[in-house]
This record gives structure tokens, C-alpha cells and sequence, in this order.
């Protein structure tokens, strides 16, 4: 189950946006199959979907909130929209898409934790 607030969801297809690309270009040079066999075409599709992740996800949540008040109360309320994944804000996802992709090519070389 994927739980997202407003663009949120939007992470997994920045993600996707840069694996096809760089599969074909990597089946085209290196050859049929070597997409997956390489240790750093898939990592390096997480890199590249971190960079407009980030980007967005900072637009996105630094807008300011709109501050309401109740007029029988005199209390005021913040509304501000908030885009995130697993309830973690869309620019942090950044963070974690990097270490992801370093993870996995460090992984992919040989290299255990």
C-alpha cells in the first residue's frame, strides 16, 4: 500500500521518468541484456530521479501556510498542503534516493556491509 499527500506519488515516477532512457541507451551500447548484468545502470536511474525529487519537493513545501481565524474564537489556524511518501516530505526523499543508489551500486560491486 503507497500513502501520499498531494504530489508525493510524483517520487516514483521521477524515478521512472530516467529508467527507460538509460535502459536503451545502455541496451544500445553495451548490448542486449546488460542493463541488469552492469552494476550501475539502476542505480544510477535512483540518482538521476533524486535530482527533480528534491527540486519539486522544495517548491512545492515551501509555500507559505494561509492563516485563518475563526471569528467566534479568535484562534487562528494554519491550512498549508503538505506532498509527501510514507508520510516522510517529498524533499527529504532526495536524501533518501541518493543513499538508496549509492547502497545499491556499492552492493552491485561487491561491496557487503
Amino acid at each position: 500500500m503507497v500513502v501520499w499527500k498531494g504530489w508525493g506519488l510524483a517520487i516514483i515516477g521521477f524515478v521512472f521518468i530516467f529508467v527507460l532512457p538509460i535502459e536503451l541507451l545502455v541496451e544500445h551500447y553495451f548490448g542486449i541484456g546488460q542493463y541488469k548484468l552492469l552494476p550501475w545502470p539502476i542505480p544510477l536511474a535512483i540518482f538521476l530521479g533524486a535530482i527533480p525529487t528534491t527540486l519539486v519537493g522544495v517548491m512545492l513545501n515551501k509555500k507559505p501556510a494561509r492563516v485563518l481565524i475563526d471569528p467566534e474564537t479568535g484562534e487562528k489556524v494554519e491550512l498549508k498542503s503538505t506532498h509527501s511518501l510514507f508520510w516522510i516530505p517529498m524533499q527529504y526523499w532526495g536524501i533518501i534516493l541518493v543513499s538508496l543508489s549509492l547502497w545499491m551500486y556499492l552492493n552491485n560491486i561487491g561491496f557487503r556491509f
